[in-house]
C-alpha cells in the first residue's frame, strides 16, 4: 500500500487490491498492504532513517533484529516521511512460508499506484503455481517502471524466507536498484549471498547493534509516555534493557502504572512483567526444541564458549547450536571479533534462567555444577567458584578462591559475575578466617567495597585467631590498604601497606597479594601529591618478581604517567601513557581499571592542547569502567569531565557534574575531596562569586591555597593582596605546572596594575609553557592573561606555538561566562533591603514585593535599580540567573 495518500484514495486502492486478490484465489487482509500504524510514543529516529535512504541505489536494503526491535516501527516512521505514492508495504505471517501466496501478496504491494504492475508474473504464477525465472524476470522488469525514489519494504520476511530465498536471490540479481529500493525486514539474516552484496557496495544493512536505543533515546521514549525519571533510574533502565525497544516500552507501561519509589528496579522484574510472557510466546516458543532446550540450558554460562557450552548440555553439537542462534539473532551479543565468544542480553538471560527454573528447579543446580566442574578444569577459579556457589556447594567453591583470587584478577582481564553470597552465612566464616578473607578480596576486585569492608569488618572482630606475624595477617591489612585505596582514603591506605609490608619483610614471604601494595601506594602517595614516594613505589613494584605483564606494562606505567601530569611533565606522561595504551590493547586490559591511569592522562592531554572532543571521549571511556565499580577513579573521571565541560563554557553543568562527584565519596573524608573544593571554587569564580571561592580555598594545602586566594584577589581587583599572595614562601617548593599557574598570575597582576615590566614577566611565562607543551593552561588561568593575549597577537612572534595558543585564546574568550570575561566579580554587596527583594523576584509581581514587604511600588523599583546595577545585569531574569550563580537566592 502507498505510505501516503488521502482517505478516499486509500480505500479506492485497498479495495482494488482486495477484488483482484479475491480473482486470483488469494484472500489478504487490508492490513498486509499497511504500515503499522505509529504510536503516539513514536521516537523519530533520524540518523537511521537516514541510513536507509542512503539505501537507494543499491541492491538490497535489510533491517535484521530480534524480536521487539523496533525494526516495524521504524521501517514506518521511515515511509511516513518519504514523499507521497512511492513506499509499498507488504507484511508476512506465517501463512506466507507458501511461496505462491508471497510472491502473490508481493506482486499485489504496487498495484494501488501501478495497476498493471506484475500482471503477467500473476497469470504465469495462477497457471503454473509455482515460482520460475520467467516470473522473476517479470516482477523486476515492471518493477523498473514504477515511480523513481519507489521503494518496496517486506516486513517479518523471516516467515517466508526459508521458502522463497533462492527465488528471492534471483529477483535480488535482477532488481533496478536505480529506481526502487527493495528492503527487507527479518529476525535473521536471510540466506541471500548477502556476502556477496556486501562486498560488491550492494547491501545497505541495519542490525540490532544499529537498532539499540541510545540513552537519549531511552529518555525521549519515557518522556512520550509521560514520565519524568531521575537519572540514576533512566541509567539502570537502559542498562538493564540494552536498548531493546519492546522491553523498554513494557518497561515504560509498568511505571507508568506505579507510584513504586524503587520502581526502575522492577520496571524489567521478569517474575511481574509481561515482557517474560512476550519473550516466551515471541521467542522461546518459536524455536526447534533442540534450540530451545540449548538455550534454556546456557544460561546459567555468563559467557558462552563452545567448550563451555558443550559441557553444560552435553551436547556433542554445541558448536552448531551456537552458531544457529547467533545467526538468529536471539540476543546473542559477540564478546570478541572473531565471534567465538558470546552472552545473552543481560534481560534475556534474567528471562530464560526465570524460565528454566519455573520448569525444572533441580535441572539448574546440575547445569550449575558440570559448568563449575568445567571451569575448575580449566583453571579458571573465578568462574568455577561462582558456579559452586550456584550449586549450593559453598566451601568448595571459597576453598579455590582462597589462594587464586588475586591471581586470577591480576591476570584476567575481564570481571566474572559477581558472587552470589545469599547462601553463604558470614558468621559460619568465623572460624576460617581465610576464606572470609578469600570472600573480602573477592568482592574487593570485582568493585564492591561496601560488602567488602562488611567482611573485612568480621574479620577485624575475629582477629584474634590471626597470628600478627603470619601470611594470613599479611594479607589482611594488604586487603584493608586496598579498598582504602578504593574509596579515595590515602592516608589509611599507606598506614595499612605499610604494615602488611612490614609483616611480610619479617617473614620474608611475598605472593601475588602482596600486588595489592604497590597498587595502592602508587595511587595513595599519588593523591597525597608526594611525587617521590610514587617515583619510588613505582621503581619498587617494577623490581618485584613475578610481576604480571598487565601490571609491569599498563599499571604500573599509567600511575606513574599520571604522576608525571599532575607535576607537569606532560611530554613524559604523554609517552608513557601512550606505551601503556599500547600494552593494555595487546593484553585486552584496556577495558580493565588498570587502564584508568593512562586513560586520564590522556584525556588530560587532549585537554591540555583545546581537543576537548577527544578529551571527553577518553573521559567517558574512563567512567564506563569505574561507575558503581571503582569510587576514587569514578570520583576522578567525574572531575575530569566537570574540567572539560567547563572550558566548552557549561559551566553551570560542571558545578552539577563536581556536586556527583562529591555523592560518590561522600562519608569517606577521602582526600581527594578537596579536588572538588578547588575546582568548584574555579567555576564559583569564573560566575563572579569570589566570596564562596575563598570560603572553598580555606581548606586547600598551602600551595593550592595561595594560588586560589591570589585568583580571588585578582577578580575583585586588589593586585596588591595577590602579589602578596604569589610572593608569600607558603607557597612552597611548587610542582612544574603550579609555577606556570604562579608566573601567569603574576603576569595578571602586572597587567591589572599597569606595570611597565607585563611584557618580559608575560614572555617568561609563555617560555616556560612553550617548554611543556601547555595550552589550556595558558588560557584558563586568569581573564587578564586571555586577554592580553589577543590583544597582543600580532606582537607574537609567528610560530604554531604562538598560533594554536592564540586561537586557545579566542576559543575561551568566546566561551567565558560574562563575569569572568569582564574580570569583574560582586565587589559592591547589595544591602538587607535589597536583598529581601531579591529573594522575591522569581516569585512575585512589583505589586507583590511591595505589599509583602510594606513599601511602596516605586521604592521597589528604585531598589532593583541598584541591584541590577550591583548584579551588572539589565533584566529580571538575568537579575534571577546571576543571583543564582552567585548563590544568593
Amino acid at each position: 500500500m502507498v505510505s501516503h495518500g488521502t482517505a478516499g484514495e486509500d480505500h479506492v486502492a485497498e479495495d482494488a487490491i482486495a477484488e483482484r486478490s479475491a480473482s486470483q484465489g488469494a484472500r489478504f487482509a487490508l492490513t498486509k498492504f499497511r504500515p503499522p500504524t505509529l504510536p503516539a510514543t513514536l521516537v523519530t529516529r533520524s540518523i537511521l532513517h537516514e541510513r536507509l535512504t542512503a539505501g537507494a541505489g543499491q541492491r538490497l536494503t535489510v533491517v535484521v533484529g530480534s524480536a521487539g526491535a523496533g525494526k516495524s516501527v521504524l521501517l514506518s516512521s521511515w515511509a511516513a516521511i518519504r514523499p507521497p505514492g512511492v513506499t509499498f508495504w507488504l507484511s508476512c505471517d506465517g501463512a506466507d512460508a507458501d511461496p505462491v501466496r508471497f510472491w502473490t501478496g508481493f506482486i499485489q504491494a504496487p498495484r494501488a499506484v501501478e495497476p498493471g504492475f506484475g500482471a503477467d508474473a500473476a497469470d504465469l504464477l495462477a497457471m503454473d503455481s509455482v515460482m520460475s525465472s520467467d516470473v522473476t524476470a517479470s516482477i523486476a522488469n515492471d518493477a523498473a517502471k514504477l515511480p523513481a525514489g519507489s521503494a518496496i519494504i517486506v516486513d517479518d520476511f523471516h516467515y517466508a524466507a526459508d521458502t522463497v530465498a533462492r527465488d528471492m536471490t534471483d529477483l535480488v540479481e535482477r532488481w533496478p536498484a536505480e529506481t526502487v529500493q527493495l528492503v527487507l525486514a527479518s529476525r535473521s539474516d536471510p540466506q541471500l549471498r548477502l556476502h556477496r552484496l556486501r562486498l560488491a557496495g550492494e547491501l545497505c544493512e541495519l542490525h540490532d547493534r544499529d537498532l539499540h536505543f541510545s540513552l537519549a533515546e531511552s529518555a525521549d521514549l519515557l518522556t512520550n509516555f509521560g514520565l519524568h525519571v531521575a537519572t540514576d533510574e533512566l541509567a539502570l533502565l537502559h542498562q538493564r534493557s540494552e536498548g531493546w525497544a519492546a522491553a523498554l516500552q513494557m518497561a515504560a507501561l509498568s511505571l507508568r502504572a506505579t507510584q513504586d519509589p524503587v520502581r526502575a528496579a522492577r520496571a524489567l522484574d521478569v517474575r511481574s512483567h509481561a515482557i517474560a510472557e512476550y519473550f516466551i510466546s515471541e521467542v522461546l516458543d518459536q524455536q526447534p526444541p533442540e534450540v530451545a532446550r540449548f538455550m534454556l540450558d546456557t544460561s546459567v554460562l555468563g559467557e558462552l564458549t563452545v567448550g563451555a557450552c558443550a559441557a553444560v548440555t552435553t551436547r556433542q553439537d554445541a558448536a552448531a547450536l551456537v552458531r544457529r542462534i547467533d545467526e538468529g539473532n536471539l540476543f546473542l551479543v559477540a564478546l570478541d571479533d572473531e565471534r567465538t565468544s558470546f552472552r545473552y542480553h543481560h534481560l534475556v538471560r534474567e528471562l530464560l534462567r526465570a524460565e528454566l527454573r519455573a520448569r525444572e528447579p533441580a535441572r539448574e543446580q546440575a547445569l550449575q555444577l558440570r559448568a563449575a566442574e568445567w571451569f575448575e578444569s580449566t583453571g579458571d577459579t573465578r568462574r568455577a567458584a561462582r558456579h559452586f556457589l550456584a550449586a549450593q556447594q559453598v566451601h568448595r567453591a571459597l576453598a579455590l578462591l582462597k589462594d587464586q583470587v588475586m591471581t586470577e584478577f591480576l591476570h584476567d582481564p575481564s570481571l566474572p559475575a559477581a558472587l552470589d553470597l545469599s547462601r553463604v552465612d558470614p558468621s559460619s566464616l568465623a572460624d576460617a578466617p581465610d576464606l572470609m578473607l578469600a570472600v573480602a578480596g573477592d568482592l574487593l576486585t570485582w568493585g564492591d567495597t561496601a560488602r567488602a569492608g562488611q567482611y573485612l569488618d568480621l574479620l577485624e572482630r575475629a582477629q584474634p585467631s590471626i597470628s600478627p606475624e603470619s601470611r594470613l595477617a599479611a594479607r589482611f591489612a594488604a586487603m584493608r590498604s586496598f579498598r582504602h585505596f578504593q574509596l579515595g582514603q590515602a592516608d589509611q591506605a599507606v598506614r595499612e601497606a605499610l604494615a602488611a609490608r612490614a609483616i611480610q619483610e619479617e617473614m620474608q614471604v611475598t605472593d601475588e597479594w602482596t600486588t595489592a601494595l604497590p597498587l595502592a601506594l602508587v595511587h595513595a602517595y599519588q593523591w597525597l601529591e608526594d611525587y617521590e614516594a610514587v617515583e619510588r613505589e613505582a621503581a619498587a613494584a617494577l623490581a618485584m618478581s613475578g610481576l604480571t605483564e598487565p601490571v609491569e606494562l599498563v599499571l604500573v606505567p599509567g600511575a606513574r604517567a599520571l604522576a608525571w601530569f599532575e607535576s607537569g611533565r606532560l611530554a613524559e606522561a604523554g609517552d608513557a601513557a601512550r606505551a601503556a595504551d599500547v600494552q593494555a590493547r595487546r593484553l585486552v586490559f584496556d577495558q580493565h581499571f588498570f587502564a584508568l591511569d593512562y586513560l586520564r592522562v590522556l584525556s588530560g592531554s587532549a585537554l591540555e592542547r583545546r581537543d576537548l572532543s577527544t578529551a571527553e571521549r577518553l573521559t567517558e571511556q574512563a567512567l564506563s569502567i569505574s561507575e558503581r565499580r571503582r569510587p576514587a577513579f569514578e570520583f576522578l573521571a567525574l572531575l575530569d569531565r566537570a574540567a572539560i565541560w567547563a572550558a566548552r563554557g557549561q559551566v553551570r553543568d560542571a558545578l552539577a557534574t563536581v556536586e556527583a562527584a562529591r555523592v560518590v565519596l561522600a562519608g569517606t573524608g577521602s582526600v581527594l575531596l578537596l579536588r572538588a573544593d578547588e575546582l568548584e571554587a574555579l567555576l564559583r569564580l569564573s560566575l563572579g562569586d569570589p566570596c564562596s571561592a575563598r570560603e572553598l580555598a580555606s581548606g586547600l594545602p598551602a600551595a593550592r591555597c595561595g594560588l586560589l586566594l591570589a585568583r580571588v584577589a585578582l577578580a575583585t581587583g586588589d593586585h596588591h593582596a595577590a602579589q602578596e599572595y604569589l610572593q608569600s614562601p607558603r607557597l612552597g617548593e611548587l610542582t612544574l605546572r603550579h609555577a606556570l599557574v604562579r608566573q601567569l598570575l603574576l603576569a595578571a597582576a602586572a597587567i591589572g596594575r599597569g606595570d611597565p615590566m607585563t611584557a618580559s614577566i608575560m614572555g617568561g611565562a609563555l617560555e616556560t609553557a612553550r617548554h611543556g607543551h601547555f595550552f589550556n593552561t595558558v588560557v584558563t588561568t586568569a581573564p587578564q592573561v586571555t586577554s592580553y593575549l589577543v590583544e597582543h597577537s600580532v606582537q607574537m612572534r609567528p610560530d604554531p606555538f604562538a598560533e594554536q595558543l592564540i586561537a586557545a585564546a579566542l576559543e575561551v574568550r568566546a566561551t567565558q561566562p560574562e563575569a569572568l570575561r569582564c574580570g569583574r566579580a560582586l565587589a559592591e554587596p547589595l544591602t538587607a533591603a535589597e536583598m529581601r527583594i531579591l529573594k522575591l523576584l522569581p516569585t512575585g509581581t512589583y505589586l507583590q514585593i511591595a505589599a509583602t514587604l510594606y513599601i511602596s511600588r516605586n521604592t521597589v523599583k528604585s531598589r532593583l535599580r541598584s541591584v541590577y546595577r550591583k548584579l551588572g545585569v539589565t533584566s529580571r531574569s538575568q537579575a534571577i540567573e546571576r543571583a543564582v550563580d552567585l548563590r544568593l537566592i
